[in-house]
């Protein structure tokens, strides 16, 4: 099928429309898509969504726009394919409605065939329902917030996403692909057809292979067509060799080309046991993974091919190999991205199933939807290479046998195997805190009750001994159907699991970071835990205050906090605990992480004066609050906290030329050397010996008072295709050039010409400025400006102007 993108010029308006023509709804404003209207409200302490999402409400929208249909298109299949539409969505064109669609993750296509007006402009509009709240537990945005494409195709033609391939297996260099074509007849004549199916390599172009079949399409009927294509001299795709091959297929009646499509593919080898884990191409991998969720920070829900290349790469240069799609589908830039880059993706479906979480969420469509959603992702994204799992949900209900939860597992599993039996299936499972019977279920609290007395108010992964005792035996038959069982919080299963299923494979699908050291200790010594998944690797709007920290003078204070470590009231709006801040900045737990997997680098992590002599209460997600900075004006002479990340036998920290001694790290000390000293500005410089021989160091300077702004953009030009975007780091600095850590200053960002301003902001979690005004506070030094390009080159410029101190202008080309 032609594919044409339609993401240009739309007509939005905030409610249902009364007439949905453009021009007759007022107010109404032009957008290009992809598009999030709810990241341009402002949140509210009464937003029904609470701190889930981010205090943010959600809304109704209508998008409409005038598609001209030529003449030529009469008596040809139109469709419209809508990539992601949070949520309820309605498709109508010509005031016919379409298509209805629930699920605000899955892609899907609605058929404007039989309302079409061949030779004129025929309205297409869809309208978004969001109002139902809460229907998630993170933010999920509103809109039409992936891409639009057109498809046209004749009667007789390729399905969508209807070429399919695997590799088959390898043998001394040579790669046997299997490509799958799938037709559709809408004719009412057997149709005899040939399917001619071209592999090359995608980066030069060189053909590698080739093969035709020839297939029987029955009248309205579809088939497939299946050829085995020898590729020699294969060129695998792997973690740090990520190659692609481009894969056409032409549809012909021998004479004439009738349809024609293309998909990227990439050859390579996955599987899953006890004793090998996972192993790509043959050898084993141990997953180092981040989980994410689909917002695009201070874009919102926005999906931007730009913007999900930039947070993966920050991933990829940062040691991780793997992310796990949480908890559902996301956009084909995304994966496209991680084909790219060289990233394992588990890649997921559902957050639930029939038994709810929120309110409105998407449990009320499960068992009518399931099927149809579960197969539109899945076909669209399994020829991805990066994909090397599929999820069926998470933490769901039913994962103890409620509500037919043990059928359903094996019914969703089995239903994964018909479209694609390549890829392991998995399902995250947590502990007992909901999903049990009435009985079981008050046994459960009652003794998390008695626990947490015991254990002065700490509760560990909400669980407790009853829960503990009971969770293999309940989940086993949930379990059963899965290849690979994934674990939340769970490592202290691990050896009991071993004991009593040797034949588990298990991934550690979600830990907490102050965990990291111990997850990632358990994934070395054990053969069939494949990895583990942080949560998460990048921050996110919703589920706000997860990361948070908290300062009490006493100890009786702290222990009361503990209770509370799951409450964030307004005006918190992000998770906060991730390893990479919502701008792409990293924390110094990424710096950690990073030293864990191998890295010998030395990492300095001051933590601030004034909180010296306090007792520091974690959220329950959260890292330790601290800086790799040694700027504390104002608090010379106070007592400073100073640990120093290293792998190596022991670090020796110098304050302005003068040794305060060594430390030791390494493993025995979970990597921290710890010291303690009085601040006084100057020079900070930690060093990693082993063996007695240098490895590493960090130098820190402190900063001094903010002079001027500087603008680092991750690239010179822009695209004319309204799509592109340059993500431009704005920086306060001191006379020196030196970044300014502790600069909180109002900031205004301005963009002219031939671009827009989409975005700016900093990874404030409390901040409560909107992210699409242009006005924002800076935040330790740092704010984030996103400029998107128009559909007309030309030149365009930004400016950032802070009160007291010089504006600053970069331009930014759009060709």
């Amino acid at each position: 099928m032609l594919r044409k993108n339609v993401d240009q010029a739309w007509e939005f308006i905030n409610g249902k429309s009364l007439f949905m023509i453009p021009g007759y709804d007022q107010p109404s404003k032009t957008v290009n898509l992809p598009h999030d209207f709810t990241i341009e409200t402002d949140t509210h302490p009464e937003a029904p969504g609470g701190q889930f999402t981010g205090y943010y409400d959600g809304g109704v929208g209508t998008y409409t726009k005038m598609i001209d249909i030529p003449e030529d298109f009469k008596g040809k299949r139109v469709l419209v394919e809508f990539d992601g539409v949070y949520m309820n969505s309605t498709v109508t064109l010509n005031g016919h409605v379409v298509a209805r669609h629930h699920y605000g993750y899955s892609p899907f296509h609605a058929d404007l065939t039989s309302f079409i007006k061949p030779g004129t402009k025929n309205r297409l509009a869809i309208t978004v329902n969001n109002d139902a709240q809460p229907n998630a537990r993170w933010y999920t945005g509103s809109g039409i917030y992936r891409h639009v494409d057109l498809l046209t195709a004749p009667q007789i033609h390729i399905a969508p996403w209807g070429i399919y391939a695997h590799t088959s297996h390898v043998v001394n260099g040579t790669a046997f692909v299997v490509v799958e074509t799938k037709l559709e007849n809408h004719t009412g004549e057997d149709k005899q057809l040939w399917v001619d199916v071209k592999i090359e390599k995608e980066l030069c172009g060189t053909e590698a292979g080739f093969g035709r079949v020839k297939v029987h399409v029955p009248a309205g009927e579809k088939a497939v067509g299946q050829v085995k294509i020898a590729v020699e001299n294969a060129d695998l795709w792997d973690i740090d060799s990520p190659n692609l091959y481009k894969i056409t297929a032409k549809l012909s009646d021998k004479e004439t080309v009738l349809d024609h499509d293309f998909t990227t593919f990439g050859v390579r080898t996955i599987s899953v046991d006890t004793k090998n884990g996972f192993m790509l191409n043959r050898r084993t991998v141990k997953l180092k993974g981040g989980c994410v969720h689909h917002d695009n920070g201070i874009l919102g829900a926005a999906s931007f091919k730009d913007s999900e290349y930039r947070k993966m790469k920050i991933h990829k240069d940062n040691g991780f190999n793997a992310i796990r799609f949480a908890h559902n589908p996301m956009s084909r830039d995304m994966l496209d991205a991680c084909d790219q880059l060289g990233l394992l993706v588990i890649n997921e479906a559902f957050d639930v199933w029939t038994m709810e979480k929120k309110t409105h969420d998407y449990s009320q469509y499960f068992e009518l939807d399931w099927k149809g959603d579960m197969e539109s992702f899945i076909v669209r994204d399994r020829n991805h290479p990066s994909v090397i799992m599929w999820s069926t949900g998470n933490e769901v209900p039913e994962r103890g046998g409620m509500s037919n939860g043990y059928e359903w597992s094996a019914k969703l599993a089995s239903y994964v195997r018909e479209l694609d039996p390549t890829r392991p299936i998995t399902n995250s499972l947590p502990s007992f805190f909901n999903g049990l019977e009435d009985e079981d279920q008050l046994k459960f609290f009652l003794d998390l009750i008695k626990n947490s007395k015991n254990s002065g108010g700490g509760i560990v992964n909400i669980d407790g001994e009853f829960g503990r005792s009971i969770w293999g035996d309940y989940t086993e038959a949930f379990a059963a159907p899965l290849d690979v069982v994934g674990y939340n919080y769970l490592n202290y299963q691990y050896e009991n699991s071993l004991k009593d299923y040797p034949n588990r494979v298990i991934c550690s699908t979600e830990s907490k970071p102050m965990d990291m050291f111990d997850y990632w200790n358990d994934v070395e010594r054990f053969s069939n835990v494949i990895g583990d998944f942080v949560w998460t690797s990048y921050d996110y709007i919703g589920e706000a205050g997860l990361g948070r920290h908290d300062y009490y003078e006493s100890a009786e204070e702290a222990a009361a906090a503990t209770k509370i470590r799951h409450v964030a009231k307004y005006p918190w709006r992000l998770s906060g605990g991730a390893d990479i801040d919502l701008c792409g900045f990293e924390r110094p737990q990424l710096a950690y992480r990073r030293i864990i997997w191998g890295s010998n680098e030395t990492f300095i992590a001051s933590h601030h004066p004034k909180n010296s002599g306090k007792i520091e209460v974690l959220g329950s997600w959260a890292w330790p609050e601290c800086e790799n900075a040694w700027s504390w004006a104002g608090y010379e002479g106070e007592t400073v906290k100073v640990d120093v990340y290293s792998a190596a036998e022991e670090v020796e920290l110098i304050l302005n030329g003068k040794s305060l001694g060594r430390k030791p790290a390494g493993k025995e000390n979970r990597l921290i050397a710890q010291f303690e000293l009085t601040y006084e500005p100057g020079t900070l410089e930690a060093i990693s010996y082993s063996g007695g021989k240098k490895v590493s160091s960090n130098k820190l300077t402190s900063a001094g008072k903010p002079v001027g702004v500087r603008i680092v953009p991750d690239k010179k030009e822009l695209v004319a295709d309204g799509q592109s975007l340059v993500h431009a780091v704005i920086e306060v600095i001191d006379e020196e050039g030196n970044l300014v850590p502790t600069a909180e200053l109002k900031t205004v960002a301005q963009v002219e010409g031939a671009a827009t301003l989409a975005a700016f902001g900093t990874g404030n979690p409390q901040a409560t400025e909107n992210y699409t005004t242009g006005e924002f506070t800076s935040y330790k030094g740092r704010l984030l400006a996103i400029v998107r390009a128009g559909y007309e080159s030309g030149s365009s410029v930004l400016t950032v102007s802070i009160d007291g101190l010089k504006s600053i202008s970069v331009e930014i080309p759009v060709k």
